[in-house]
């Protein structure tokens, strides 16, 4: 069975989405052959990835990132020569509604994966709870297409029933992370030397997107409350985005990676001794998965999905919302017991190597195959694709 996957996110991108789509290709069983659809500066034709060249469009609200109008045509005409049984959209961009036309001109059926709650994000960025709702009109108009839609956890399927869609198409696809690549053994003593980090003074890490829907303007006066209870820490970020400059500003003494890459985030992760992810409006929140297949107890908000991929007590703690006070009681007590913390470091990798992505997967390839099975209408030849 062959199916096409629809998303805005070219593979030079580092991110949940395409962390998630990556092990979709890497661990597809045999009889699944996905091969990722999407746009980019420069084509590439691989036998599991197609980008086709197209033209950038800044995002609205976040400047600093693009995302490229397809030719919806050129992707009927690979879909049908690649002899495609389904199709799978995973973001409700321009290669969103690339799918659902190629669905619609072909017959074939579509299953959806959300991974992103772009009507938050929209609301937030925006500073405007109309424009938020209407993304969210938007993004169950197109989900709605689907035969069925698979969410990473319990709080999305939540919010999307709430939402008004209809629970009985809605599936949970949990997360899973590469627990080779993430692991206690790739801890540097020599980073560690460089972030100026030990037991007496450990490195509380984030990773991710520096913007405002990650919850970051908390973190200020996290820092501060912890200082005040005298706690020794050193915050670490890793990632980029447009609230960077603000938030080097408010925190002058933390260390600023800047992107990085996979190997370089997994030893960045390993040589940590606590992750704090302020997020309310994440879905699952893979950085929370890598971070305890590390080795690294984690602090995540009580809102949204994150908090289903850790063990609250256990491999990390759950904060309420953006209570810095609480963050810093709750975040203080991780920092300060160099005993309890190795305790929940060990947990946190056990709980990891739980959540293998062949065994996360399963439900993705299943619905695959359950959309197959359904009766299709004609598969037009490109002649008759017009």
């Amino acid at each position: 069975m062959r199916v096409a996957v629809f998303t805005d996110n070219d593979f030079d991108k580092v991110n949940g989405v395409t962390t998630t789509l990556t092990a979709l290709v890497g661990h597809a069983p045999p009889d699944v052959q996905p091969r990722i659809y999407t746009a980019a500066a420069l084509g590439t034709d691989d036998p599991t990835y197609l980008a086709l060249r197209s033209f950038p469009v800044p995002i609205p609200f976040y400047s600093e990132m693009s995302m490229y109008i397809p030719r919806f045509r050129q992707y009927l005409e690979r879909v049908l020569d690649d002899h495609v049984d389904v199709l799978h959209l995973t973001t409700p961009g321009p290669m969103g509604l690339a799918a659902l036309w190629v669905a619609k001109k072909t017959g074939l059926p579509l299953v959806g994966s959300f991974h992103t709650d772009l009507a938050t994000y929209t609301s937030l960025l925006s500073g405007s709870t109309r424009l938020g709702h209407w993304m969210g009109e938007y993004m169950r108009w197109m989900y709605g297409r689907c035969q069925q839609t698979l969410v990473p956890s319990s709080a999305t399927r939540e919010l999307l029933v709430a939402a008004g869609s209809r629970a009985s198409r809605i599936s949970l696809w949990t997360r899973g992370v590469d627990t080779q690549l993430f692991s206690p053994a790739r801890r540097s003593s020599q980073l560690r030397s460089a972030w100026h980090v030990s037991e007496r003074c450990p490195a509380l890490l984030y990773v991710g997107r520096v913007s405002r829907e990650k919850g970051l303007e908390m973190v200020p006066e996290l820092l501060y409350r912890l200082r005040a209870l005298g706690v020794a820490h050193r915050l670490i970020v890793a990632g980029d985005g447009p609230l960077r400059p603000w938030l080097q500003q408010q925190c002058p003494e933390a260390v600023f990676t800047g992107s990085l890459g996979r190997a370089a985030v997994a030893e960045v992760f390993a040589s940590a001794d606590a992750f704090v992810f302020p997020s309310q409006t994440d879905t699952a929140g893979n950085v929370v998965l890598e971070a305890q297949a590390s080795g690294v107890p984690v602090i995540v908000s009580n809102r949204g999905g994150p908090r289903e991929n850790m063990v609250d007590g256990v491999t990390g703690a759950v904060c309420a919302g953006s209570d810095a006070r609480h963050w810093a009681a709750v975040t203080s007590d991780v920092l300060h017991d160099a005993v309890a913390r190795a305790s929940m470091a060990q947990a946190a990798r056990d709980y990891a190597l739980t959540r293998r992505w062949d065994i996360a997967l399963s439900p993705v390839y299943q619905a695959y195959r359950d959309a197959a099975r359904r009766p299709t209408t004609h598969r037009p030849s490109i002649d008759h694709a017009a």
